[in-house]
C-alpha cells in the first residue's frame, strides 16, 4: 500500500518517466531512414541489387569490324550468338555509354614513357610547352571512347530472399551452414557467369569498381557533359551499402513537361549548374539486314553521328519450351486461314499466309535440329536517348538518328519520355512493353554493340585519328613492339605522289625525337632535311647532302657496319656468334661492291656472263676488309688483264670512265684523309639527302636507264647501307630509327633486299624502328620473306587496281571483297577547287597488333604549326618574296653540320680559315658545268682556298663552330626566367603559362 501511495503521489513527469523505465533507448530507431530514388538497394563487386533481382555486371571488349573478311564477321556474330543462347531464361541489360578520351591519363603514360628526351632549347619550343600543347589539341577534339556494358540476372529474388539477407547478421550464428550453402551456390552461378561471358564473342571480364561508378554516374545524369576526370573509387572499395547510392543520385534532377517531346535533366559539374533535355527513342520496324554481307551491324550506325548516343536495351533469352508452344499456335493459326481460303472459298491463299508459313517451320526446324544456341529465340526493347543544350538541339539529334537508320530501320519517339528515360538506370524497371522486338539470338547478336575502331595504344605519339564509323584519337608507340611484343619493327609506307607519305615520315620522326629517340632519314629529295632546321631540334641535327660530301663517304667496303663484340655477349657462344658475324659482313662487302660496280657498266656489258666472272675474281682477291675501296678492284681488273685476261681490262675501262663522273667519286676515297664518315658528336637526328640526282621512271626496265640513273640507283642503294650503319654504332637499347625514301630501288637489286631482310631481322634485337617509304607495295612484297616480317603498315592512297591488291595484301586484309576501291578514295582531292590541296592526309594503318583502321593524319595543333610548315612539300612561289623580306638569316636556323647554302651571304669573318683550320676540300656545285670545272682543274689553279696541308676538318666546319657560338649566346642572352615564345604559337606568355592544363602538371609530377 505505501508504495501505491508512493506511485499515487508522483508527479506526471515522474510517472512518464517511470513507465520508460526498462524499454530501450531510442538510438538508431530514432533516426530517419534513407530510401534511394532508384531502385538499386546495394553493389558488391559486380552484383547489383535490387529488392527482386541480382544481376552481374561485364565490360564487353572492343571488336574490331573494319578490315575483315565477311567470314571473319561471321564467326564473330555466331560465337556472340551461342553464348546469347547459353543465357536461356534470363534477363539481360546491355548499356552503351561513351567515355571521354583520358588525355591526362595519355599525357602521363607519355611523359613516362619519352626516356632520354631532348633538353630544352631556350627561344623554342620545350618539352612542357609540346606536352601541354599536344593536351590542348586533344581536349578541343572532344572525341570519347565507347564502352559497353552487359548486366546479366543472376537470380530472382522473393520476399523470403530478401528476408535471409537482412537476417543473414542473425542467421550466420543460428545456423551458419545454411548461409554459407546460399552464397556458395550464388558464387557458384556467378563463377559460370563469368566463364562464359570471357569466351570469344563477347570477351568480357567482370566490371570493376571504377567501371561501375562511371555505369551509375553516366545513366543516373544521362545526357549531362561526362566528367572528364571522375573521383577514382578508393582502392578496396567493393560495395555501396543503400545509403552509400546518394552519391549518384544526389545533385542530379530529371522532370519532363506534359507532353513535351524531351526530359530535362539538371545537375551539378562541379560547381556548375549544368541543364540538358534528352530525348528518348525507341527500336521500331526492321527489314531483313543483310550483315555482313552488305550491312553494318545497326547499333553502330550511331556510331556515325557526330556527337554521343547512349543505348539501353532489355532483353528476355527465351527458353525453347516457351518458344515450341507459342509456334505451335502460330501455325495453327495459319493452317486456319489457308483452310478458310482453300476449303470455304476455293482460292488460293496470299503469298503472305505461305511466308508465314514456311518461316514459321523453318523456325521449328531450327529450334529441333540441335542447333538451339544459334537459333534461340529472345525478346527485347532497345532505347536510344541524344542530349541537346535545350529542346531544339535534342530534338533536332533525334531526327538526325531518324535519318542515319531510315529506310530500312524505324526509329519511334515516343511520350512519356521521363520513364523511358529512367530505364537508363541499372535496377529500374521497364517503363512500357511497346516496341517489342521478337528474334533469334542471331539476330540480336548481329547488333554488335561492342564493334568500334580500335588501332594503336594508349602511351605512344599522337598520329591522328579514326575516320570510319568510330571517331578516337590514334597514337602509336614505335618501340612497343620490340619492347614489349618481342616483334619486328618493320614498317612499310605505300602510298602513290602525293599521298602525303613524307609528311607522314616527318611527323613520326619529329614526335619521337622529342620523346627521345635517335633517327637516321636517308631522303633522296630533300624535303625531311628542315627538320634540321627547326629551332628545337638544331642543335641536336646534322643534314649531309651525300652530292657534296667529301670523296669516299659512300665507299661500299665502309658502309657496312663491323660487328661489334659486345652486342653479341648474350649469346651461347660470344665470341663464336661475333666471329660469324664478322666473316657475314665481309661476304656482305664483297657482294655490295660487285653489284654496284655491274650497275655502273652499260646494260649490254653487265649483262655479259664473261663480265660477271671477271669482277667476282678481283672483288674475291680485293676481299672483304673495311679498309679497303672500289679503286682496288679495278687494280685488279688491270693485273688480270696483263695476265691475259682480255675481257677484265675491257670491264676496266668502262669503270675508269664512269669514275670520272662527279657523282662517282663518293665511291672513291682519298686515302691521303681520314674516315669521312667519323661522327664527333652524339647526333639525335641525321638527314641524308642527295638533291639533283635523277632515278629512273618507278617500272622503267634496267636497259632503259640512262648512265646517270644507273649511278643513281647504285648511289641510293650505298646511301641506304650507310644509314642502316647508324644502328651497330650505338647502344643496342636505346631507342632508334632508320627511314628510307625510294625504297623500291633497293627491291630491284640483290644487296638492296639483304639491306631490308636485314634490318627486318635485326630491328628487334637492336631497338630499331625502320620506316620504308614506296609507291608501290609490290616492289617491298618482291623481298623474300618482307610480309612475314613487316610489323606496322601505313598505305595512302592508291589509284592502280593491281597496287591495291598488293597493298592490302601487306596490310593482311583479305582481299577481293571490296576494300581495293576505298584505297583509291583516301584523301578525296578536290575537282573544281583551284586552291593548293593541303588536306591532312589519310592512311589505312595496321598497328602490328590485330587493329586496322582508316586514320587521319593530325598535324593540325597550333603549337606545331612551325613543323607543319617545314613539312609542307607542295611548291608556292609566293615563299620565295617571303623569304626574301623576312631579314632572318639562314645560318640562324641551319643546323650545325649543314654547309652553307651556295649564293649565301656569309661573314668575311667566316670565310677565313682559323689557324691550323684550314679548307681541305671544295663543295662542289648543284650545276653540272661547276662540278665538271673542279674535275678538270688537277693543278688547283681555279680554286679558291684550297689548303695545301692541315686538319681534315675545314673551313666549313669552322662556319659550323660559329653558328653554333651565336645559338648558344641568343640563348644566355634570352634568360632563363622567361616563357618561351614564338610567332607560330608554339610558345606561351607568362599569363598563358599560369593557365596551364592541370593534367600537364599531374603527369609531370
Amino acid at each position: 500500500m505505501a508504495r501505491r501511495d508512493a506511485r499515487r503521489d508522483r508527479t506526471p513527469l515522474e510517472r512518464q518517466r517511470g513507465r520508460r523505465r526498462g524499454r530501450a533507448l531510442a538510438g538508431e530507431s530514432g533516426l530517419p531512414k534513407y530510401v534511394p530514388e532508384i531502385a538499386l538497394r546495394s553493389i558488391e563487386g559486380h552484383l547489383t541489387r535490387t529488392g527482386t533481382q541480382v544481376m552481374a555486371w561485364y565490360r564487353l571488349s572492343a571488336q574490331a569490324w573494319s578490315f575483315r573478311s565477311d567470314s571473319q564477321r561471321e564467326v564473330l556474330i555466331r560465337q556472340i550468338a551461342a553464348q546469347l543462347g547459353e543465357l536461356q531464361g534470363r534477363w539481360l541489360h546491355l548499356r552503351v555509354t561513351t567515355r571521354p578520351y583520358p588525355v591526362h591519363m595519355w599525357a602521363e603514360s607519355f611523359d613516362h614513357n619519352a626516356m632520354g628526351r631532348l633538353p630544352d632549347v631556350a627561344g623554342a619550343l620545350g618539352w612542357d610547352g609540346f606536352l601541354e600543347g599536344e593536351q590542348r589539341h586533344l581536349m578541343g577534339l572532344s572525341m570519347s571512347d565507347k564502352e559497353v556494358f552487359l548486366g546479366i540476372e543472376v537470380s530472382g529474388r522473393g520476399m523470403l530472399d530478401r528476408w535471409v539477407e537482412r537476417a543473414a547478421p542473425v542467421l550466420g550464428k543460428v545456423a551458419p551452414a545454411a548461409v554459407r550453402a546460399e552464397l556458395a551456390a550464388l558464387a557458384t552461378e556467378v563463377g559460370h557467369l563469368d566463364s562464359l561471358v570471357a569466351g570469344s564473342g563477347l570477351d568480357a571480364v567482370p566490371a570493376s569498381a571504377d567501371d561501375i561508378a562511371w555505369l551509375m554516374h553516366r545513366s543516373c545524369s544521362l545526357g549531362l557533359p561526362a566528367p572528364r576526370t571522375l573521383s577514382v573509387v578508393p582502392g578496396g572499395v567493393t560495395r555501396w551499402e543503400t545509403e552509400d547510392l546518394a552519391a549518384f543520385t544526389d545533385g542530379v534532377e530529371m522532370y519532363q513537361e506534359p507532353y513535351a517531346p524531351t526530359v530535362r535533366v539538371i545537375g551539378r559539374l562541379r560547381t556548375q549548374t549544368v541543364s540538358r533535355n534528352v530525348a528518348v527513342l525507341s527500336l521500331g520496324l526492321m527489314e531483313g539486314l543483310r550483315i555482313p554481307e552488305v550491312d553494318d551491324p545497326w547499333m553502330q550506325h550511331s556510331d556515325r553521328l557526330p556527337f554521343p548516343v547512349d543505348w539501353s536495351a532489355r532483353i528476355y533469352v527465351r527458353r525453347p519450351e516457351e518458344v515450341a508452344g507459342e509456334l505451335q499456335r502460330q501455325m495453327g493459326k495459319v493452317r486456319s486461314q489457308i483452310r478458310h481460303y482453300t476449303h470455304d472459298h476455293d482460292l488460293d491463299p496470299p503469298m503472305s499466309l505461305a511466308r508465314q508459313a514456311d518461316r514459321v517451320l523453318e523456325v521449328e526446324d531450327e529450334l529441333t535440329t540441335g542447333l538451339t544456341q544459334l537459333n534461340t529465340r529472345l525478346y527485347g526493347w532497345w532505347r536510344i536517348a541524344v542530349a541537346g543544350k535545350d529542346e531544339a538541339e535534342a530534338v533536332s539529334r533525334a531526327q538526325q538518328v531518324l535519318d542515319v537508320y531510315r529506310p530500312k530501320v524505324q526509329i519511334e519517339h515516343p511520350e512519356a519520355q521521363y520513364r523511358f528515360a529512367r530505364e537508363f538506370i541499372p535496377g529500374e524497371p521497364l517503363a512500357s512493353t511497346a516496341y517489342r522486338r521478337r528474334g533469334s539470338v542471331t539476330w540480336a547478336a548481329s547488333a554488335v554493340p561492342a564493334a568500334t575502331a580500335s588501332v594503336g595504344d594508349r602511351r605512344g605519339i599522337m598520329i591522328g585519328e579514326t575516320c570510319t564509323a568510330t571517331r578516337r584519337p590514334v597514337a602509336w608507340d614505335p618501340w612497343l613492339a620490340q619492347e614489349v611484343r618481342r616483334a619486328s619493327g618493320l614498317t612499310a609506307v605505300v602510298g602513290g605522289l602525293g599521298s602525303g607519305k613524307s609528311f607522314l615520315t616527318g611527323l613520326i620522326v619529329y614526335k619521337t625525337l622529342r620523346s627521345g629517340a635517335r633517327w637516321t632519314v636517308l631522303d633522296p629529295s630533300g624535303p625531311l632535311a628542315e627538320l634540321t632546321r627547326l629551332p628545337e631540334l638544331a642543335p641536336f641535327s646534322r643534314h649531309i647532302n651525300l652530292l657534296r660530301a667529301d670523296p669516299g663517304i659512300l665507299n661500299p667496303y665502309r658502309v657496312v657496319a663491323e660487328p661489334r663484340a659486345d652486342h653479341f655477349a648474350d649469346e651461347e657462344d660470344p665470341e663464336r656468334a661475333w666471329r660469324r658475324e664478322r666473316s657475314l659482313a665481309a661476304a656482305t662487302r664483297r657482294r655490295l661492291v660487285l653489284d654496284v660496280l655491274t650497275g655502273l657498266l652499260p646494260y649490254d656489258v653487265s649483262r655479259l656472263p664473261h663480265t660477271r666472272i671477271v669482277l667476282l675474281r678481283a672483288v674475291r682477291e680485293v676481299g672483304g676488309a673495311t679498309d679497303r675501296h672500289p679503286g682496288q678492284v679495278i687494280d685488279a681488273l688491270r693485273r688480270h688483264a696483263r695476265e691475259g685476261e682480255e675481257h677484265a681490262g675491257v670491264v676496266a675501262d668502262f669503270l675508269e670512265e664512269r669514275r670520272e663522273l662527279p657523282q662517282a667519286a663518293l665511291l672513291f676515297p682519298d686515302t691521303s684523309r681520314d674516315d669521312p664518315w667519323h661522327a664527333e658528336r652524339d647526333y639525335r637526328l641525321t638527314v641524308l639527302t642527295m638533291q639533283g640526282m635523277t632515278l629512273p621512271r618507278p617500272g622503267s626496265p634496267r636497259e632503259e636507264w640512262t648512265d646517270g640513273e644507273s649511278l643513281a640507283v647504285e648511289l641510293l642503294n650505298l646511301a641506304s647501307w650507310l644509314t642502316q650503319r647508324t644502328i651497330y654504332d650505338a647502344d643496342r637499347n636505346l631507342r632508334k630509327g632508320v627511314a628510307l625514301d625510294e625504297t623500291h630501288f633497293l627491291s630491284q637489286v640483290p644487296t638492296g633486299k639483304v639491306l631490308i631482310d636485314r634490318l627486318a631481322r635485326d630491328s628487334r634485337k637492336f631497338n630499331v624502328r625502320a620506316l620504308f617509304a614506296s609507291q608501290l607495295a609490290g616492289d617491298l612484297l618482291r623481298v623474300s620473306g618482307f610480309a612475314s616480317l613487316v610489323n606496322a603498315v601505313f598505305v595512302g592512297r592508291t589509284d592502280d587496281e593491281e597496287a591495291q591488291g598488293e597493298a592490302l595484301r601487306l596490310l593482311k586484309v583479305p582481299t577481293d571483297v571490296g576494300y581495293e576501291q576505298m584505297l583509291g578514295t583516301l584523301s578525296p582531292r578536290p575537282r573544281h577547287d583551284d586552291r593548293p590541296d593541303d588536306t591532312p592526309r589519310q592512311f589505312i594503318f595496321a598497328d602490328g597488333h590485330g587493329g586496322v583502321e582508316k586514320i587521319r593524319i593530325d598535324l593540325e595543333a597550333p603549337h606545331l604549326e612551325h613543323v607543319r610548315e617545314a613539312l609542307d612539300t607542295n611548291p608556292d612561289a609566293s615563299r620565295v618574296a617571303t623569304r626574301a623580306v623576312s631579314g632572318r638569316s639562314a645560318a640562324a636556323v641551319r643546323a650545325p653540320d649543314e654547309p652553307a647554302p651556295r649564293g649565301s651571304a656569309v661573314p668575311p669573318h667566316m670565310l677565313r680559315p682559323a689557324p691550323g683550320r684550314e679548307r681541305d676540300h671544295v663543295m662542289l656545285g648543284d650545276d653540272l658545268d661547276d662540278e665538271f670545272a673542279d674535275v678538270d682543274d688537277p693543278d688547283e689553279l681555279l680554286t679558291v682556298n684550297r689548303p695545301t696541308t692541315g686538319s681534315t676538318r675545314g673551313a666549313v666546319n669552322e662556319l659550323l663552330d660559329d653558328e653554333e657560338l651565336d645559338l648558344l649566346g641568343d640563348a644566355d642572352s634570352g634568360g632563363d626566367d622567361r616563357h618561351p615564345t614564338d610567332d607560330n604559337g608554339g610558345g606561351h606568355s607568362a599569363g598563358q603559362g599560369q593557365e596551364r592544363v592541370r593534367a600537364v602538371g599531374e603527369a609531370r609530377r
